[in-house]
C-alpha cells in the first residue's frame, strides 16, 4: 500500500485542527497569567515533563513586578517571547547583573556595585532573533514591568521542574529602571 500526501500551508486554521484532535497545544498566554492581579504576577506551570524522561517543565509567566529583586539558578532556564495575539503590553525589562553570582556577591558585600555593573534590556516580542534565548546558569537577573496603563507583560519559561529561583538579599541596594 502506497500513501501520497499533499501537503498544506501552515495556518491557524491547520493549527486549531490539530490542537482539536488532541494532537499539538499552540502556545498562548493563560487565563491565569493574563488576568493575575497580584503585586508581583504569577506563574502557570503548562505542564511538568515526566521525571523518567528527563524532567522540565514548560510555564506561563504573567509579570507584574515593578520593583527590582535579582535572583538567580544552578541550571539554565529558556524564555520564549512571543505574542501571539499581538497584545499591547506593558514595557518588559529584563536586569542582568553582568557578573555571576559569586563575582556580584563579592562586590554587593563590599559596597563596589555601580550602573555599570548591570544592564537593563527591553523585551521584544515575535522576534526570531531576540525572543528566545537561554539564560545562562548563574546568571543574576530579575524581570520589572513599566508602570503603563496596559495589559502586563506574559512569556513562557522552560526550565528543569525542580529548579529554584534564589533571591539574592540586597536590601542596601536599590536598582530603578527609567527611560
Amino acid at each position: 500500500m502506497q500513501i501520497t500526501l499533499k501537503p498544506v500551508k501552515s495556518s491557524t486554521k491547520v493549527f486549531k485542527y490539530l490542537e482539536k484532535k488532541g494532537l499539538i497545544s499552540v502556545l498562548k498566554p493563560t487565563d491565569k497569567a493574563l488576568k493575575t492581579r497580584t503585586k508581583t504576577g504569577t506563574v502557570d506551570i503548562l505542564y511538568t515533563s515526566n521525571k523518567k524522561f528527563g524532567s522540565h517543565r514548560l510555564m506561563c509567566i504573567g509579570k507584574r513586578t515593578k520593583k527590582v529583586q535579582l535572583c538567580y539558578h544552578f541550571d539554565n532556564e529558556d524564555f520564549i517571547f512571543i505574542n501571539p495575539g499581538n497584545i499591547d503590553y506593558q514595557k518588559l525589562y529584563l536586569v542582568f547583573a553582568l557578573d555571576k553570582i559569586d563575582v556580584f556577591s563579592k562586590k554587593l558585600s563590599k559596597n563596589l556595585l555601580s550602573s555599570k555593573d548591570f544592564v537593563a534590556v527591553e523585551i521584544v516580542y515575535n522576534d526570531p532573533n531576540l525572543s528566545f534565548f537561554t539564560m545562562l546558569k548563574k546568571t543574576v537577573h530579575c524581570e520589572v514591568v513599566k508602570d503603563e496603563d496596559k495589559q502586563h507583560p506574559v512569556f513562557f519559561v522552560t526550565e528543569s521542574s525542580d529548579l529554584k529561583n534564589n533571591k539574592i538579599k540586597h536590601k542596601d541596594l536599590t536598582i530603578t529602571v527609567g527611560d
